[in-house]
């Protein structure tokens, strides 16, 4: 019982220390991996999302504190989305020639615009993402602590593809039915961007730090966030590339995606 007694004495003694040299730290540095989920809320019912989005995130965090309890996080990260669409209760069309889809003043002069009815949309923008987050941490309970996050994900376009199902119609712009062919449009790009370069999201997270060793530790943390500015450009007519058609069937009425994105996001990171 004596020799029980000091060991477990003598374990408490190294997870004290451990703890103390982490909770001592005025900057805590390190990587960061997340993985999570776009939702997407809608602000046009011609197009609709289909099912829900993913999330893989990278980059590196750094949390300085105030005191032991209170500080800020920042960082940088690269965010790779995936989000997906289909169309409305109406056909969706647009113009475009090779890879590059066409807006409306585009396609009038194109004598080389192809016709393309979209059924599904799959879209991979590449962010880089900036947090800044308040932080708020227990002091260490043996080797973990506890935290909470609020603040902003503020995020710049970097690149975006776009992949299309439908059916193409190849010929003076207008649908043929028999020379119609169903199939992918990939790796497409906008002649005029249809994305917003910029976006924002306010949100929070919670977590545990498990300071494994030394000064070093390893975190995990669950988020949400809300994502308050439309991810799409809202441009004139003129620079739109979606369309239906009119009441008559005969006119295009050009239109611009519009959505306002949340997000579910887990990340992992390892700090020194």
């Amino acid at each position: 019982m004596k020799k029980v007694i000091i060991a477990i004495a003598f374990l408490g003694i190294i997870s004290s220390a451990n703890a103390q040299e982490a909770a001592d730290k005025k900057v805590q540095a390190g990587l960061v991996f997340g993985a999570g989920m776009n939702i997407q809320k809608m602000g046009t019912k011609k197009l609709a999302a289909d099912g829900i989005g993913s999330l893989m995130t990278i980059g590196a965090n750094l949390n300085y504190t105030f005191n032991e309890t209170v500080g800020i996080t920042f960082g940088v990260e690269f965010d790779f989305e995936t989000l997906k669409y289909k169309q409305g209760p109406s056909p969706v069309y647009y113009y475009y020639n090779d890879n590059t889809i066409l807006s409306k003043t585009e396609a009038s002069s194109d004598p080389n615009a192809e016709l393309y009815q979209l059924t599904a949309r799959k879209q991979k923008p590449i962010y880089l993402t900036i947090p800044i987050m308040a932080l708020f941490r227990t002091k260490f309970i043996g080797y973990f602590r506890y935290f909470g996050k609020f603040g902003l994900r503020n995020s710049f376009l970097l690149s975006n593809k776009t992949f299309d199902q439908g059916t193409n119609y190849p010929l003076d712009l207008n649908p043929i039915a028999e020379l119609a062919t169903i199939g992918a449009n990939d790796n497409m790009q906008y002649s005029k961007s249809d994305m917003d370069f910029f976006k924002s999201s306010v949100g929070l997270a919670g977590g545990a730090e498990w300071n494994f060793t030394g000064s070093t530790s390893l975190v995990l943390e669950v988020g949400y966030y809300y994502g308050f500015v439309d991810i799409y450009w809202d441009r004139n007519e003129d620079n739109s590339s979606l369309f239906t058609t009119d009441a008559t069937g005969l006119n295009p009425a050009f239109f611009n995606n519009s959505v306002n994105q949340s997000q579910i996001q887990f990340k992992l990171s390892i700090l020194f």
